[in-house]
């Protein structure tokens, strides 16, 4: 007896499942029909791990028998544990999901769908971003890289995200995006000349990029080369007419060159356009604050920290505009974040942006122990003279404390604090942490010791009044005058906020009688001196005996030698207040220092103090008034 045979030598069943595959692949069937022809292809040919597979649909219960045949008959297929790890998040099986993308990721290590599936599984960040870089650097979505390095970067993080750049380049310079994500990172870490060199890469990679243009017009922007990043900025229109990130930067533009109602309204309409967007809050924040308006810059602020809660950038100006608001309390306890941001940094860049430059816990003050703490300075030696002032609380405390500062200030210390070892700042050489139970930056002393609605200890720094008296008859040469020292320039290049006034807005102080005048500005220029000696004369202008600049001993030697200092926003400020003499500060119309309390004439962060704003810090006229006042 013979077999009956279809076309081709086919048997009626070859034919049967021939038929049935055609018309899957051509989407004759669906719905119920189509299960039905999965079944009976899975029936027909019982050992095809594939055909079960296939059959992996409908209900739950139905999917998991069909995965778990597949996977008697294929188990080293990746594909069939990634989809048996779908099935048990859809029925919240969080560990079995894992444990099934773990094996897809042995059996298939060149897989992204592993290692980015398990990254949304994982409870902490470092996990997230363990699996996320890998999906990235094995091929998966460069949006999904983009974002999670962006991520990365709004919560200080710089060193992990850019090794795992560095390792994109390596095996292929030309992937999107990548340059310009490079060029972020080094300029966070203040690498400005390569980061420049990453963004035109990026442009010859790909020119028709719309953020590789953004991303450099907001690096020149930065470098105040405002012309370039216009040019950047137009080409961003024609790439992408009215992208708001476009417009965003061209309010960034107009804040920083003074444009304030031009910035304003353009800041107001990113906000409504955006309303979700941190950064959109923040721009509008920033320029309601150049225009003086704290309350509704505040109001901004805190809105940006919320749309943005995880973003330090936002939290740490949230802090600062609190404390400009004169909310201590507050203000200081948020101003802890300052500590993690803005960006990782080497311990070499302690002293510029604060960071965790030591493996040891915080000190907690109400957990009284005989141990030693390091308290290191950080910021800039005007910081570091005010946060110097709350060691006076620590005083009656049983622990041993050690302070590293910036050289200049630990013979100042020495003398003021004897209870207290200064070690001096080296940037080669870090302290050596082995003796140490516990750490605490000097500017958390305040918030930690429940001293932030106190005034800052004053005069704390200033001589025995025999030496006074002989620095002060040495300056004057023993005459009855008033002496009165004179400071006009900042000079911050790292962070563009130089700034000074011109000389000869101290004529006003020609009225002042018996009167004669001290600079104490640190690297005075020979022009500067002919210019202080035209204006009062030869005899009533006293050249320092000391540097300025590195002779920090001699400077407040001479500050508490003279009855009043006039100054810009200087650290001559608080250096006045930590030796007990007045000064008055004469302040821009933006002051980034936030003890500089916007509007008011005095700050109980810097006492002794006169603040004389806008226009009464030009008008010749109220500071003859204040210096006047200050001698009395």
């Amino acid at each position: 007896m013979t077999t009956k045979t279809g076309r081709r030598g086919e048997s009626p069943t070859d034919e049967f499942q021939t038929l049935l595959l055609s018309r899957l692949s051509h989407g004759d069937l669906a719905g119920d029909e189509k299960r039905v022809a999965l079944q009976v292809l899975a029936i027909l040919n019982p050992s095809d791990g594939m055909r079960w597979a296939a059959l992996a649909s409908g209900g739950l219960d139905r999917k998991r028998l069909s995965l778990f045949r597949a996977l008697v008959l294929i188990p080293d297929d990746f594909r069939l544990h990634i989809n048996l790890s779908n099935l048990h998040i859809q029925t919240d099986k969080g560990s079995q999901a894992v444990r099934s993308l773990r094996r897809a990721a042995l059996l298939e290590p060149g897989s992204p769908r592993s290692y980015a599936n398990l990254s949304a599984l994982m409870p902490g960040s470092a996990k997230r971003w363990k699996f996320q870089s890998c999906a990235w650097m094995l091929g998966a979505s460069g949006e999904m890289g983009t974002g999670q390095i962006e991520r990365q970067v709004s919560r200080g993080q710089i060193f992990e995200p850019l090794e795992v750049v560095e390792k994109i380049l390596q095996s292929s310079a030309l992937t999107g995006d990548i340059w310009r994500l490079r060029g972020v990172l080094l300029q966070c870490l203040n690498k400005n000349d390569e980061s420049c060199r990453c963004y035109c890469r990026e442009l010859v990679c790909n020119p028709a990029s719309l953020n590789a243009h953004i991303a450099a017009a907001g690096y020149f922007i930065e470098e105040r080369a405002f012309a370039r990043a216009t040019g950047l900025l137009d080409r961003a229109d024609i790439l992408a007419p009215g992208a708001l990130a476009t417009i965003a930067n061209r309010a960034a533009i107009l804040e920083r060159t003074g444009q304030l109602t031009e910035a304003l309204t353009i800041a107001r309409r990113l906000v409504v356009l955006e309303p979700g967007n941190g950064m959109r809050y923040f721009t509008y924040g920033t320029v309601l604050h150049d225009l003086g308006s704290v309350r509704h810059a505040l109001d901004n602020m805190r809105r940006a920290a919320a749309a943005s809660p995880d973003d330090l950038r936002f939290r740490n100006n949230l802090a600062i505009m609190l404390l400009k608001s004169g909310r201590y309390l507050e203000g200081l306890a948020a101003y802890e974040d300052r500590w993690y941001a803005p960006v990782e940094t080497s311990s070499t860049e302690r002293t510029l942006w604060p960071c965790a430059s030591y493996d040891l816990p915080l000190w907690e003050p109400d957990q009284s122990s005989d141990g030693k703490i390091l308290l290191w300075g950080e910021q800039g030696v005007g910081d570091e003279i005010w946060g110097l002032a709350y060691l006076e609380a620590l005083a009656a405390r049983p622990e041993q404390f050690t302070v590293e500062i910036d050289a200049r200030l630990v013979p100042l210390v020495r003398r003021s604090f004897p209870s207290v070892t200064p070690v001096p700042r080296r940037l080669d050489t870090p302290v050596d942490i082995s003796d140490f139970q516990a750490q605490l930056p000097l500017l958390s002393l305040p918030h930690r010791m429940g001293l932030a609605e106190r005034q800052t200890p004053a005069g704390w720094l200033r001589p025995a009044p025999d030496r006074v008296a002989a620095v002060r008859h040495r300056l004057t040469g023993g005459t009855a005058v008033r002496l009165i020292g004179l400071a006009w320039r900042s000079t911050k290049p790292l962070q563009h906020r130089s700034f000074s006034i011109e000389i000869e807005r101290f004529s006003a102080l020609l009225d002042v009688g018996d009167a004669v005048f001290l600079p104490l500005q640190y690297g005075m220029a020979d022009e500067e001196w002919s210019v202080l000696v035209g204006l009062f004369g030869e005899e009533r202008v006293v050249r320092p005996d000391f540097d300025v600049r590195d002779d920090l001993l001699g400077l407040t030697d001479a500050l508490a030698a003279v009855d009043v200092v006039v100054t810009l926003a200087t650290a001559i400020v608080p250096m006045a207040s930590a030796v007990g003499t007045r000064s008055v500060a004469l302040l821009q119309p933006v002051q980034r220092d936030w003890r500089y309390r916007v509007g008011a004439q005095h700050s109980a962060m810097l006492p002794y103090a006169t603040l004389l704003w806008p226009p009464s810090s030009k008008d010749p006229e109220s500071i003859c008034r204040a210096v006047r006042d200050a001698l009395q």
